[in-house]
């Protein structure tokens, strides 16, 4: 079993929020208290999550600030090498062939072995080809290789931006920690710090992508905004990112795996979320369907309930728990109470 960190925060590294990150309303309610690092056991210290009165979004207050959040971040799944190509069987190799056929036509991927037939099936049954379309961030298929250019704020090791490169993308990243942005650096992809570090490119960017990491920064606003600067016009925004109205956790509560203190600043729903994209001049903000996420969100939560390592590959009582099917119809069929929030907007 994982070792919690008995040590306190240091007091001189905590910033008070004392209105909404988003919205900006001091109008609110204590949604959970007490809550402590649960998936990578690394940051010490105890937090409070607030519910904003106004935009329904959720914020920790106080929160660790700027100069020491790097702390939270000592043991982080993107500081893993990427893994080699696993062993497949005939039928999963006929899978294989099948989905690079659907990158190839729907990305602009020159993939091999492919089938070309992966792309007429995706067409006539699009659930075939959601989880592709999750793994390219509905990305535009470019008109030809090497006319886009692609941004990746919070790139980690760089895969998304091998994917994209290799559907013709001009690829580039940010990526705030060393570890992650070293084995982006061994894919050949250029990663900058911060997205400041960009900003003399304004307006070079025809699409970019802020995957599971709108939570993760102090100021969500001034993120959405720099985002709009570096995209050209016509340009494409895509955000995933955990929902604080999910099934998921109105069930487990503070056990939910998208919680995640104190790496997760600030949790956004539905309306939070897109009326923060508008604020920040998009238009076109779509809600994008995808896999339902409940399933692995549920057995992650479940370990966290019974005090296991949520990535842990050894066995553990947990997960033998399945989700009810209500729930898992509930998560599926629900708008409002999907697990994550994926969207794409558009700069005018």
């Amino acid at each position: 079993m994982p070792q919690m960190s008995e040590q306190s925060w240091p007091e001189d590294g905590l910033e008070r929020v004392m209105s909404c990150p988003v919205c900006g309303s001091p109008a609110r309610s204590l949604v959970h208290d007490g809550l402590s690092d649960r998936v990578f056991f690394t940051a010490p210290g105890t937090w409070s999550l607030w519910r904003c009165s106004g935009c329904r979004s959720a914020y920790l207050d106080p929160r660790p600030n700027a100069a020491t959040i790097g702390l939270a971040y000592s043991r982080y799944y993107t500081h893993a090498e990427p893994a080699g190509a696993p062993t497949r069987t005939r039928f999963q190799d006929l899978r294989f062939r099948l989905a690079n056929g659907y990158r190839n036509r729907r990305y602009g991927a020159t993939l091999t072995p492919a089938l070309a037939l992966g792309g007429h099936f995706a067409r006539l049954f699009p659930p075939l080809g959601w989880p592709l379309d999750v793994a390219y961030r509905f990305m535009p298929r470019p008109p030809q290789p090497g006319v886009m250019r692609v941004l990746d704020i919070g790139c980690g090791d760089g895969h998304f931006l091998e994917l994209a490169r290799g559907a013709g993308w001009q690829v580039a990243g940010v990526e705030p920690d060393p570890v992650s942005r070293s084995l982006a650096d061994k894919r050949g992809i250029e990663v900058r710090a911060t997205v400041a570090e960009w900003l003399d490119e304004s307006a070079s960017f025809d699409f970019v992508s802020i995957s599971h990491v709108i939570e993760h920064v102090h100021d969500p606003l001034d993120l959405l905004r720099n985002s709009r600067a570096l995209l050209k016009s016509g340009g494409t925004l895509f955000i995933d990112t955990p929902n604080i109205d999910a099934v998921g956790h109105e069930i487990f509560g503070s056990d939910w795996r998208g919680l995640e203190p104190p790496r997760h600043l600030v949790l956004f729903n539905r309306r939070g979320l897109s009326d923060a994209v508008e604020r920040s001049g998009f238009v076109k903000a779509r809600y994008r369907t995808r896999p339902n996420p409940f399933a692995d969100m549920w057995r992650q939560s479940c370990r966290i309930t019974a005090g296991l390592d949520p990535y842990s590959p050894d066995p553990g009582p947990a997960d033998a728990a399945r989700p009810p099917l209500r729930l898992r119809l509930r998560s599926a069929v629900s708008r409002r109470n999907a697990e994550f929030l994926t969207l794409t907007a558009v700069k005018p």
